[in-house]
């Protein structure tokens, strides 16, 4: 696979860019247009929530709306980089790999599974945590009273932290499952590569280089 050029390194920067804006605006718009219409429907038939200050109605809306950028702009970027990584193989590397992803996924119990979800979606979760909990620490703390609307946005962000903190701890432990769980993965590649190498002689060198480049190009990517 040949290295990518200057020119070429700035074009996939400014490509990935203009899908990052495109896509998180769009996902920015949409949430925002969401979030109002349910605001509405609530400001209709909730006296409670008429009852809320405009600073939580507002939060109820900006919160979603920003998650969903920065959300949908990380998303975009993990899958820009993995399909641009995709296309820089040649057909038959790329053809193994996915035949190697497809063996590895028919083979990995639904623990490994959750680990893998969790790991590809980690930012995405922790958004979506904050969020929840800015959301329900408002909530809470709303139908408490003896404090001023400052003091309850300042404890409701206390809370959230803590609930985010457990969040990053809980995604973090994941991730070391993860690793151990590639490692194994790692290891299997590994060994089949010096079977290849060690086997050249009887299976033929284009068979052994074609399956060597097969595994080391696995193992760039779980890199």
């Amino acid at each position: 696979m040949p290295s990518p050029t200057i020119a070429q390194r700035q074009a996939d920067h400014d490509a990935l860019q203009k899908a990052i804006v495109s896509d998180s605006l769009f996902a920015m718009g949409g949430t925002a247009i969401a979030a109002t219409a349910l605001s509405f429907i609530a400001f209709r038939f909730s006296p409670w929530y008429r009852g809320t200050p405009i600073s939580a109605k507002t939060a109820f809306i900006l919160a979603p709306t920003i998650g969903a950028f920065y959300i949908r702009g990380e998303h975009v970027s993990t899958e820009f980089r993995r399909s641009k990584y995709m296309a820089q193989l040649d057909p038959h590397e790329r053809e193994a790999i996915l035949n190697q992803r497809a063996r590895i996924d028919a083979r990995s119990s639904m623990a490994d599974r959750s680990i893998h979800f969790v790991n590809e979606h980690r930012w995405a979760i922790l958004g979506y945590t904050w969020l929840v909990g800015i959301t329900g620490s408002l909530l809470y703390l709303y139908k408490k009273k003896g404090m001023t609307v400052t003091q309850k946005a300042v404890q409701a962000r206390m809370y959230a932290q803590a609930i985010t903190l457990v969040g990053i701890l809980s995604t973090a432990g994941v991730a070391s499952l993860g690793d151990k769980s590639e490692n194994k993965h790692v290891q299997h590649n590994s060994a089949a590569l010096e079977a290849a190498l060690a086997q050249d002689t009887r299976v033929g060198p284009s068979a052994a280089a074609v399956t060597a480049a097969v595994v080391s190009s696995k193992n760039a990517q779980t890199d």
